[in-house]
C-alpha cells in the first residue's frame, strides 16, 4: 500500500476532531502550564499543536517531540486560537464510543510504561510518553473512519480472534507500517530508529541502548496489555501476557500488581474511558444476593439499610454462627461486633461519657456530603466512582493519611489500590495471607472493624500477622472488611501516619458510620 492508497487519501481528507469539549479548557489568562496539563489527556488535539508547531520550525533541523515544546512556540495567543476552533467529538454519539475506548487504552498504555520504567529505573520523559500515547495512531484513525467495522473487529476478538491480523486484513498492510505513515504525515514523534541516518545527524533524538530496548518490547507489550484488561480480566489471552510480564519484570505477582497499576492510572487521567479496565475489574466482583440474610454484615451495615429503606424487620440472626475469636476483649472492637448498646452509651467504649473531642484536622461537611451521596443511588454510575469519592473522604473529610485497600487473591489480602503510601512500600504492596490469624480469618467472614492503637498494641503483636504490623510502622490503625452480598470481598486499611494528633475513639466512630454507608453504596449498585 502506498501513500496514495484510499485509506491514506480517507484520512487526508479527516478534519480531525478533539476530545476535551471546550468548556474543559482553561481561560485565555491561564499559565502555559496549565494549559499542557489540561491538554495532555487529549492527544487529537495535540496533534493539532504538533503539526502547526512543527510548520513553524519547517527552514530548522529539529523536531517537536513534546508537548512543552509545542506550546512554547505557539504562545498563549496561538494556543487558545488553535485550540478554540478545532471541532470536537461527539462523545454520545455511538460511532465516538469506539474511538474513546482506544485512546482511553493508550493513556493506560502510558500509564503501564510509566510505572514500569519506575520500577526498573529507566528515566521516564515527556517525549517518552508521547511517543508511548501515538503508538496505536492508525487504530485510532480506522475507528474515526470506520466505527461499524471496528465494532465488529472487537467482537471477533472476543471470540479468540488476532486483532492484529483482523486489523492488517482490513487495512491490507501491516499495522505498524500503517501507524508509522501516519505519524509522518502528522508530524509526530515515534521512537527513533538507530539506523537511520536522520537521527544519527541529530544527537538529541539518540537514546541509550538499554532504554531503546526497553522501548521496543514495552511499547507493543503495554498497548497489547491494556487493550486485554478492558477486553476481560480472566481471558487466557490475558494469563499469557501476565506470564510475559513477569519474566520481563522479574515480577512473579505480576497480574495483582496490575490491579494497582490500572487503579494508578485511572486516577491518573480525567478522561473517564482511561479507566475502563479498573471498572470491569471491580464489576466482575460477586454479585449481591437478594435473600433476607444478615449474615455478611455489620450491625451498622444492616442499620443504615434499614433507615434507607425505611423498612424496619425484625433483625434475622444467623441460626449457626461460627465462633469468633475474642474481639470483644478489645474494647476498641467491642462495637464492630454485634452487640446491644444501652441509649445514652457510647457505641466504641460502652460508657456513659460523651463522645470524645474529634482532631482538629477532621471536616464533618466533607464525610457528611460524601455519606449522603452513598445513600443516594442516583449519584452512582460505578464501582469505581463510589471507590475514589470514598478515598477522597478518608483522606479530606476524616483526615486519615495512609489507606490501603485489599482485596482477595488466592486465599491472600492483597493491596489493590492506596493512597498516600507512595513512600511507604511495605503498605503498598501490602499482602498476607487471610487466615494469618483468628483475627484475619474473622474478618476475611463477616464484616468486622479493629481499631489497633497503644492500648492493645502488645496483644495485637501476638493477634495479627507481622507483615501487617510491620507495614503499619507502629502506627495507630484501623482495618474493616466489606462484604457484596454475603461475600467479603474487601478489606481497608487506614491511619493517620504523619500527624501530630493521634487517631481517637471519635475517629473511630466516624470510620465505621462512613464504611457502614460505603458498603451500602456498593451494594445498591449491583440492585
Amino acid at each position: 500500500m502506498t501513500a496514495q492508497s484510499p485509506w491514506f487519501t480517507k484520512v487526508q481528507q479527516l478534519n480531525l476532531p478533539a476530545v476535551l469539549p471546550i468548556s474543559a479548557l482553561p481561560d485565555s489568562q491561564a499559565s502555559l502550564g496549565e494549559w499542557m496539563t489540561i491538554i495532555r489527556e487529549d492527544p487529537l488535539l495535540t496533534i493539532h499543536l504538533f503539526r502547526y508547531a512543527n510548520k513553524m520550525l519547517a527552514s530548522h533541523d529539529v523536531s517537536v517531540r513534546t508537548l512543552e515544546h509545542a506550546v512554547n512556540l505557539l504562545g498563549a495567543t496561538r494556543l487558545v486560537a488553535l485550540t478554540g476552533k478545532v471541532q470536537r467529538v461527539d462523545g454520545k454519539s455511538g460511532s465516538a464510543k469506539g474511538l474513546l475506548r482506544a485512546i482511553g487504552d493508550s493513556l493506560l498504555a502510558a500509564s503501564l510504561m510509566r510505572q514500569w520504567f519506575e520500577i526498573r529505573q529507566i528515566p521516564w520523559t515527556e517525549a517518552d510518553y508521547w511517543v508511548t500515547l501515538f503508538y496505536d495512531l492508525g487504530i485510532w484513525m480506522l475507528w474515526i473512519l470506520e466505527p461499524e467495522k471496528m465494532e465488529h473487529i472487537e467482537f471477533r476478538v472476543k471470540q479468540g480472534d488476532s486483532r492484529e491480523q483482523l486489523l492488517t486484513d482490513m487495512i491490507q498492510m501491516p499495522l505498524r507500517q500503517w501507524n508509522a505513515m501516519l505519524c509522518a504525515y502528522f508530524q509526530l514523534p515515534v521512537l527513533p530508529d538507530e539506523d537511520n541516518e536522520q537521527v544519527a545527524e541529530q544527537p538529541e533524538q539518540r537514546i541509550q541502548p538499554f532504554k531503546q530496548s526497553a522501548l521496543k518490547f514495552f511499547l507493543p507489550f503495554s498497548h497489547e496489555l491494556a487493550f486485554s484488561v478492558r477486553q476481560n480480566w480472566h481471558s487466557d489471552s490475558l494469563d499469557t501476557l501476565c506470564r510475559t510480564g513477569e519474566i520481563s519484570l522479574g515480577l512473579t505477582e505480576f497480574k495483582p500488581m496490575l490491579k494497582q497499576w490500572v487503579a494508578v492510572a485511572a486516577r491518573e487521567f480525567r478522561l473517564p474511558h482511561a479507566a475502563l479496565a479498573a471498572r470491569r475489574l471491580l464489576a466482575q466482583q460477586p454479585a449481591v444476593s437478594l435473600q433476607r440474610t444478615s449474615s455478611g454484615f455489620s450491625q451498622d451495615d444492616m442499620k443504615r439499610a434499614n433507615q434507607l429503606s425505611q423498612n424496619r424487620p425484625a433483625p434475622i440472626v444467623d441460626p449457626t454462627p461460627e465462633p469468633a475469636p475474642d474481639l470483644a476483649s478489645w474494647p476498641e472492637a467491642r462495637s464492630a461486633t454485634p452487640s446491644a448498646t444501652q441509649p445514652g452509651q457510647s457505641a466504641t467504649t460502652g460508657q456513659g461519657n460523651p463522645t470524645p473531642s474529634r482532631r482538629s484536622q477532621v471536616d464533618l461537611n466533607i464525610q457528611r456530603e460524601i455519606r449522603r451521596q452513598f445513600r443516594n443511588q442516583k449519584t452512582w454510575h460505578s464501582p469505581i466512582e463510589i471507590q475514589e469519592s470514598a478515598l477522597y473522604g478518608l483522606r479530606k473529610g476524616l483526615s486519615l493519611s495512609r489507606i490501603v485497600v485489599l482485596e482477595e487473591s488466592n486465599g491472600f489480602w492483597a493491596a489493590f489500590d492506596s493512597e498516600g503510601c507512595q513512600n511507604h512500600p511495605l503498605l503498598r504492596n501490602l499482602k498476607v495471607p487471610m487466615n494469618a490469624s483468628d483475627i484475619l480469618t474473622e474478618l476475611s467472614k463477616r464484616v468486622t472493624a479493629l481499631w489497633v492503637n497503644d492500648n492493645n498494641r502488645r496483644k495485637a503483636g501476638k493477634m495479627l500477622p507481622p507483615p501487617l504490623l510491620m507495614a503499619a510502622e507502629n502506627e495507630s490503625f484501623f482495618l474493616r472488611s466489606f462484604a457484596i452480598g454475603t461475600d467479603v470481598t474487601m478489606l481497608i486499611y487506614a491511619d493517620a501516619f504523619g500527624q501530630e494528633e493521634p487517631l481517637s475513639a471519635n475517629d473511630y466512630q466516624l470510620f465505621r458510620e462512613y464504611c457502614a454507608d460505603w458498603n451500602t453504596a456498593l451494594n445498591k449498585m449491583r440492585l
